[in-house]
């Protein structure tokens, strides 16, 4: 991932009718189940991680990858044989973690670990990113990015196994609050946390104010209560849109986490906000009642608003329910996840502004002065950048919706949900077909739409 990234999709452009039910999602691979227990001090950047991981993959148990700040001590087996590794002399690296290579691979896989980072408590650090281990005096913020936990890795692939259930114990040195991603935040020092979900883990120690309703929690940032209000509407909006068309309720509700970067006073000198959305957590630099002022505002920014935040709701279906996996992989987790926000801000804010939003996407990709990779043809080669995620896919999505009828695209949609990912054209197709739409119509927007990567349907 690049550091400082944009937190909205939306920064690209910048620039739901009552149904059937569906059928539960397909049973999905194995995912890894990571426990044990993780030590920190915000006063000192001290930590210290007593961790196993088990129920790995077969292609991720000879190697695991750990944040390159951070020694490894000692690795044992699931019945704590010790294991040999590489890894201390011309390490791998991937991104900011350190790979490390088993001697003989292990089904399950302890790792004891310590290591200390730079405090900033002026907030005067050179850059901040999501891969950070940040300790910024008063709080500690470590995501499934920065490998703060061991992670099984395929070394062929070079893919992390980022996504995981989790039973942590977790004490921080000078934290008021604990939280981790997937899990009720808790008032205290320490605090086991539990998730039977597969999830990128973020970790989130401060000294800041929680508020909870039934629809939010917001960490780090107290709020008046029409900004809370307002917040929690939208939030409510957006998840009775999502469950009606997906056939499926949403369980997740987000936290909106308030975070003080390394680098705060250069964004506050700047008059920039940055953030990232690890669901359900939406995180960003400044503060979350600016959120609620847009939204109470209205206009084009609460538009902007409500869709970034329905984006980020629809992983909660593809992300959690259903993950993705495989040369789809991109779009199944963020072109689905923006086609439903845009069907939520239709429905939210109006015709004109999902018009709007649409426009602005299409005249992004007529900028565009050479084909994007055909969807038809995509493999495990093909490089889906976001241009292709977040605005070219999506009005793929869109143009099958309008071939095919509302009905029809809804059954897609809630095939995708139920099904495996699909492996290849093919195999998309046998989804469209089940879900009601005939070999003529999904060839005549095959042609008309997907062939060649144009950018507009001919």
């Amino acid at each position: 991932m690049t550091p400082c990234k944009a937190l909205l999709p939306a920064a690209l452009i910048a620039l739901l009718a009552p149904a059937t039910s569906v059928a539960a999602p397909a049973a999905q691979p194995a995912t890894p189940l990571t426990t044990g227990s993780v030590r920190l001090d915000i006063a000192s950047g001290r930590v210290e991680g007593d961790v196993c991981m088990s129920n790995l993959p077969a292609e991720s148990r000879g190697a695991f990858v750990l944040n390159a700040g951070l020694n490894v001590a000692r690795v044992s087996d699931g019945d704590g044989k010790p294991v040999g590794f590489d890894g201390w002399y011309d390490p791998g690296v991937d991104g900011e973690a350190r790979v490390y290579t088993l001697a003989e691979p292990a089904a399950a896989l302890c790792v004891q670990y310590v290591g200390a980072f730079p405090l900033y408590p002026k907030h005067d650090a050179l850059g901040d990113f999501k891969g950070m281990m940040a300790f910024n005096g008063d709080s500690a913020r470590f995501t499934e990015q920065s490998a703060w936990l061991p992670q099984a890795f395929d070394p062929k692939a070079r893919v992390r196994s980022s996504e995981s259930r989790y039973d942590l114990q977790v004490d921080c040195a000078g934290c008021r609050f604990l939280y981790l991603n997937g899990s009720p935040a808790i008032e205290g020092a320490q605090g086991r946390f539990r998730s039977d979900n597969a999830r990128p883990i973020l970790l989130f120690g401060g000294s800041g104010p929680i508020t909870r309703t039934a629809q939010v929690t917001i960490l780090n940032e107290t709020l008046p209560t029409a900004k809370v209000d307002a917040l929690s509407s939208t939030v409510q909006k957006v998840a009775d849109v999502h469950s009606r068309y997906m056939g499926a309720p949403l369980a997740d509700r987000p936290t909106f986490l308030r975070m003080v970067t390394l680098n705060q006073i250069e964004r506050d000198r700047e008059g920039s906000e940055w953030g990232f959305a690890t669901w359900p957590t939406i995180a960003m630099s400044g503060s979350i009642g600016n959120v609620a002022d847009s939204l109470l505002a209205g206009g084009e920014q609460a538009e902007r608003r409500v869709q970034y935040i329905a984006h980020e709701m629809g992983h909660y279906y593809f992300g959690t329910l259903n993950r993705p996996q495989g040369p789809y992989f991109w779009v199944l987790l963020e072109s689905s996840a923006e086609f439903l926000s845009i069907r939520a801000l239709r429905e939210i804010s109006g015709d004109a502004a999902a018009d709007r939003y649409i426009a602005r996407l299409q005249s992004t990709i007529d900028t565009q002065d050479k084909p994007l990779p055909a969807f038809d043809a995509i493999d495990s080669s093909s490089d889906l950048g976001e241009m292709y995620r977040y605005v070219y896919a999506p009005l793929l999505l869109l143009s099958l919706e309008k071939q095919v009828g509302e009905a029809k695209m809804q059954a897609f949609m809630r095939g995708l949900l139920a099904a495996p990912s699909p492996r290849n054209w093919a195999e998309l197709q046998t989804i469209a077909l089940k879900a009601g739409i005939d070999a003529k119509a999904w060839e005549r927007w095959r042609a008309s739409c997907v062939a060649g990567g144009t950018p507009r349907c001919r």
